[in-house]
């Protein structure tokens, strides 16, 4: 009985974040993941995912950080972000302040749910 219950309740959680996250093509190679996360402004996190040959890379666009700091005035909000991002196993773009991941479309799912917890998590440091 236990374990028919977690069953439920596993696909319970499955097809909620299903229901709420929503996926566009916004051209030919990218996607846009308007994922059931919000941020600490109250707004939706959103994910790209652009599809090379060999690999996707997962990406925040450079967004959070561009929200946080427009101007990129703040050095210790993007010192403190790169160092989240990369001990979260994600690489970060000094030139553009971009928080991604090359993956395999394989795990396209799981790097993009990850990625939008850490631009939560990040958005907190604004």
């Amino acid at each position: 009985m236990k374990q028919e219950e977690t069953k439920a309740l596993s696909r319970e959680i499955g097809d909620y974040v299903a229901a709420n996250t929503n996926v566009i093509w916004v051209d030919d190679h990218t996607m846009q993941i308007a994922t059931m996360m919000i941020d600490a402004y109250g707004d939706t996190v959103y994910v790209w995912v652009d599809e090379a040959e060999d690999h996707c890379r997962v990406s925040d666009g450079g967004r959070i950080l561009f929200k946080l700091d427009p101007n990129n005035e703040d050095g210790e909000l993007n010192d403190t972000a790169r160092e989240i991002a990369l001990g979260s196993g994600y690489q970060f773009d000094d030139e553009h302040f971009e928080i991604y991941v090359d993956v395999d479309r394989k795990n396209v799912a799981q790097a993009a749910i990850k990625l939008a917890q850490l631009q939560v998590a990040i958005s907190y440091l604004g």
